[in-house]
């Protein structure tokens, strides 16, 4: 277990009311959230210098892409959240304000020092040939929670990215439910929809099935439907799990690369699970964290908790067995990369690359506004 009471970044428990369904997803559990010294930040000596916290986590997602892609151009690329990656936002005209004034010497303990950066920031408008447009090339599809049921509006840069959207909804009633499967139909967005948390992620048996279908699904773009099977509780056997998807119809599943975190799929394994039931082919995905760094994985080692080795900044917010990375360091970077290369080698069609918005975490320590 993450030696949480080691350190200074002593988090609440674990919230009595999260279901094991609901586990280690953003949006929908919260294992630690901000304290209230995170809250009531106040930065009394401004930092000489602010890195970019998105574009660093845009970079890891095109390094990613760019090896599954040289060795597989069709496989998918789907992250969740981080709408604000797709373009270049306001917070990094402003970082470009903030170190500029920096640069040019002006007192940052200035309590208006923040007011002043619009004479250094550029102006606030989208550039062609952008970060954002880089990430969006190297990306298939994004997923967003709660796009349908709670009638999230849609940014501007995910509605003209080109991109394939997904939506995670966790409905209030099975009317709701139904209301967003018409809104998916409508808006040609794929949609993955619960009403009950206790039967979601969990079970392919009892996961509705919506616009089934006998096509080949090759690409994103082209399925009906998706099921997100993440939460392997109701699996003892690894076996049992198998045969449940072999004998499904979904055009696309989600699954974690390794069953109960420890044991691998053979390549064998996965090319099985690309056959629906009906015979045709559809995508198998890996779930992946890209800035989080988890006690129950391969990877961890023994002597490691929060702050050793330095780059584990804080508890995950949603999963207490993992701990927020500073994930532009180049040792993290490492062990993603290798990560990722067993899930490219195994024979997966895809990635579903979590964690993208802890870019959030950061900019709060360094607030611009």
């Amino acid at each position: 277990m993450l030696r949480l009471r080691q350190t200074l970044l002593l988090l609440t428990a674990l919230l009595s009311g999260i279901s094991a369904a609901e586990a280690a997803l953003y949006g929908f559990s919260e294992a630690n959230p901000y304290t209230y010294e995170e809250e009531i930040l106040d930065i009394r000596v401004p930092p000489e210098k602010i890195i970019n916290y998105r574009q660093k986590m845009r970079d890891n997602v095109i390094m990613l892409s760019n090896f599954a892609k040289s060795k597989n151009r069709d496989f998918q690329i789907l992250v969740h959240e981080g709408e604000e990656l797709l373009d270049k936002y306001l917070w990094e005209y402003h970082l470009e304000g903030y170190n500029a004034a920096r640069r040019a010497g002006v007192n940052a303990s200035d309590p208006t020092f923040l007011a002043k950066l619009r004479a250094f920031t550029p102006d606030h408008r989208p550039a062609v040939g952008s970060p954002g447009s880089y990430y969006i090339q190297s990306i298939d599809g994004i997923v967003l929670n709660n796009l349908l049921c709670r009638d999230r509006a849609l940014s501007p840069a995910a509605k003209n990215s080109g991109l394939k959207i997904i939506s995670i909804d966790k409905c209030d009633n099975p009317l709701k439910y139904d209301a967003a499967l018409d809104a998916s139909a409508g808006r040609e967005i794929l949609l993955y929809g619960f009403f009950n948390p206790d039967f979601a992620f969990n079970n392919a048996k009892t996961q509705p099935l919506v616009n089934e279908n006998a096509r080949n699904i090759f690409k994103l773009a082209d399925a009906g439907n998706i099921l997100f099977l993440i939460e392997e509780n109701n699996y003892a056997d690894k076996d049992d799990f198998i045969n449940d998807i072999r004998n499904s119809n979904f055009d696309v599943i989600v699954i974690r690369p390794l069953f109960h975190n420890k044991i691998p799929f053979t390549p064998e394994e996965i090319n099985s699970l690309k056959y629906k039931k009906n015979g045709t082919r559809r995508l198998i995905i890996a779930m992946m964290n890209v800035s989080e760094a988890d006690d129950t994985e391969y990877y961890w080692k023994k002597e490691w908790k929060l702050g050793v080795p330095s780059w584990l900044k804080r508890a995950s917010f949603v999963n207490p067995h993992a701990a927020i990375t500073e994930y532009w360091h180049e040792d993290w970077k490492k062990i993603i990369a290798k990560y990722f290369q067993g899930i490219v080698d195994s024979g997966f069609d895809g990635a579903f690359l979590t964690g993208t918005q802890n870019y959030r975490y950061f900019e709060k320590q360094t607030p611009l506004d």
